[in-house]
């Protein structure tokens, strides 16, 4: 049994649609391609690490994104987001999350730094959860195969 577990550190970011030029070229908004790149060299880093090779093999894919508590929130609200007594049910989506985690773990074009490609996963399982302030934003991934 293989895992790797990937940390990117920062507000996660959900994938954006797709945006057209005047001309009708296709292309990714750069905030949604700057963070899939970020997840890919994170990817890219703990393969190199353990010496492996990206998998062609069913996987399964753990995601926990944890999002700042806004500043604005009185201290009362913000309490309780610190001890996960409020949900995180706001933007961005958690399926747009996964959508951006997924691109960045096999980046199809590059032939991917873990899997070759998404239809790979075989089940999922996410969540948002406010973090504590000392800790700061992050999006934690955990990736296992056989």
């Amino acid at each position: 049994m293989y895992k790797i577990e990937i940390e990117v550190s920062g507000q996660p970011v959900g994938k954006q649609r797709p945006r057209y030029t005047r001309m009708g070229t296709v292309y990714t908004p750069p905030k949604s391609r700057d963070y899939e790149k970020r997840i890919m060299a994170a990817s890219w880093a703990e393969m190199k690490r353990f010496g492996l090779a990206p998998t062609e093999r069913p996987v399964h894919v753990e995601l926990v994104a944890f999002m700042d508590i806004p500043k604005s929130w009185p201290k009362k609200k913000r309490l309780e987001a610190e001890y996960n007594a409020l949900r995180h049910t706001t933007k961005p989506d958690l399926d747009n999350i996964v959508k951006s985690a997924l691109d960045g773990i096999s980046c199809a074009s590059f032939g991917g730094p873990v899997i070759r490609d998404d239809k790979q996963v075989h089940s999922i399982k996410a969540r948002k959860v406010y973090c504590h302030p000392d800790r700061g934003p992050v999006l934690y991934i955990s990736v296992s195969w056989e």
